[in-house]
């Protein structure tokens, strides 16, 4: 389980400037229906998952160690601002799929919705305990989505 603050403290290791408030659970988006199915069973075992990080810039992605659901402390992608042509949003079954397009790419990915949260790997796996308990994808998501569709306008500048 991924404490908020150290997804800040690593962001900022790397060299960027973390958004309080802006870091969501998300996972590589399928393509289908049956790549959904094979995708929940494997889930556990491949544990494709990341944090998106909205940094000052750009966007950081985190992945998760898929042995012990903590994060690993490289980050696996960078994705500049500047470089980012749309985003749009698309609920599908249990999740909100991101669609980012780029100059030179289309990354789809997946996040799960807010309601279903604490009962999902999302929840799992942004859940704190200290202090009392926090589901951090759960309360950055509606924020995080927002700011993300405005990326868009900001490519051209």
């Amino acid at each position: 389980m991924a404490n908020e603050k150290k997804i800040w403290q690593f962001t900022r290791e790397a060299g960027y400037d973390p958004l309080e408030g802006r870091c969501i659970v998300v996972s590589p988006a399928p393509d289908n229906l049956s790549d959904r199915i094979v995708s929940f069973f494997t889930a556990v075992i491949r544990c494709n998952t990341s944090v998106l990080q909205m940094c000052k810039n750009e966007l950081v992605f985190l992945p998760f160690d898929p042995v012990w659901t903590s994060l690993h402390k490289n980050a696996s992608l960078i994705l500049p601002y500047s470089e980012i042509l749309s985003v749009t949003l698309a609920d599908e079954l249990l999740d909100t799929i991101i669609t980012i397009q780029t100059k030179n790419d289309e990354i789809r990915l997946a996040t799960q919705q807010k309601a279903l949260s604490d009962w999902r790997m999302s929840g799992f796996n942004a859940t704190q305990f200290a202090g009392g308990y926090k589901n951090w994808h759960k309360e950055n998501i509606d924020e995080t989505l927002k700011a993300l569709t405005r990326l868009g306008g900001e490519a051209g500048n």
